[in-house]
């Protein structure tokens, strides 16, 4: 079987695409701002993607569409309180299902085919405890949406991936670090400690119910798997396989920001292809051949406008 796959090149470690934050402007406002520019960007970028691949590859079966880690992040630099951070979160999270069901509205599986939109991440922060005990935890968690699941109400089927690792890059500057902790200075005055081991696991909204595992097996030859970021580098194989819907990954993809693959790295024995979409810098996209668990050789991509990558896989 033939799968395209369309990856969004975009520089995402200083959160490049956001506007600055308007002075009085609340952070539920600001986030929400952010938010629905983002959507309306990739909304644009997803129709491009749609056009080329039925333009050179209408024997494609699905068209996977990926984004890079932090993808709907703000500066941190923009929050002046710990409230605020609070408040972000908040808005984050109650915000990107929505987010997520406004583009599969606009991309109808009747004329544009199937598509799953793996959409980068969006990291938040959740505080745990007071006083000297106190915390933040983090979820920063990658949401997968297609447009041909739908839930009893009409809303498109979501699944959630976390990762588990925290990175010493990934709340701003890290000025500190103790046995199971980083500390990062958020903004001039406020220094925050986050648990380095996130304990949050993979959950998914379908039809038929709400659980604790990740849909990977939404078209039948074609189970993907999910690494983000240093996840890749440190998790052993089939750590997270009770998050996973289905085992046996013919496409494992990494969404990162600073994540290379690595020479040497073990896939499973089913992944055939590996895909790297990673934020860091001007963002870089990469797909590769993966035989006998190890990377064989990159595969070539079209480059649509400079920053919208697109291959055509096939699958055994």
């Amino acid at each position: 079987m033939f799968v395209t796959i369309a990856s969004l090149q975009q520089p995402t470690f200083h959160s490049e695409f956001s506007w600055p934050r308007k002075p009085g402007q609340s952070m539920t406002a600001y986030a929400s701002q952010e938010l629905d520019r983002r959507v309306q960007f990739v909304s644009d970028r997803l129709e491009t993607a749609v056009q080329a691949a039925q333009q050179h590859f209408g024997q494609s079966s699905c068209l996977f569409f990926t984004l890079p880690e932090f993808f709907w992040n703000v500066p941190w630099n923009s929050v002046r309180s710990e409230q605020e951070l609070l408040e972000l979160g908040w808005a984050c999270m109650d915000r990107m299902p929505e987010s997520m069901e406004r583009l599969m509205s606009w991309a109808r599986v009747e004329s544009h085919g199937k598509i799953i939109l793996l959409a980068g991440t969006c990291a938040t922060l959740v505080k745990v405890g007071e006083g000297q005990d106190g915390h933040f935890d983090v979820i920063n968690y990658l949401l997968s949406v297609n447009n041909f699941n739908f839930r009893k109400e009409g809303l498109p089927e979501l699944s959630m991936w976390p990762k588990r690792h925290v990175s010493s890059i990934d709340f701003g500057p890290c000025i500190n670090s103790e046995a199971g902790y980083w500390y990062f200075q958020i903004s001039e005055d406020m220094i925050i400690k986050v648990k380095d081991l996130s304990s949050v696991v993979a959950e998914q909204n379908l039809a038929a119910s709400y659980n604790p595992a990740f849909s990977n097996s939404l078209i039948p030859g074609c189970t993907f798997s999910l690494n983000l970021c240093l996840d890749y580098a440190v998790l052993q194989e089939g750590e997270r396989d009770q998050e996973l819907r289905a085992i046996g990954s013919n496409i494992d993809f990494l969404i990162a920001c600073g994540m290379a693959f690595r020479k040497g790295k073990s896939y499973p024995s089913s992944v055939q292809v590996a895909v790297r979409n990673d934020g860091m810098g001007k963002g870089r996209c990469e797909f590769a051949r993966v035989e006998a668990g190890s990377i064989t050789q990159v595969l070539p991509s079209m480059i649509i406008e400079d920053t919208l990558h697109l291959a055509l896989i096939e699958l055994d």
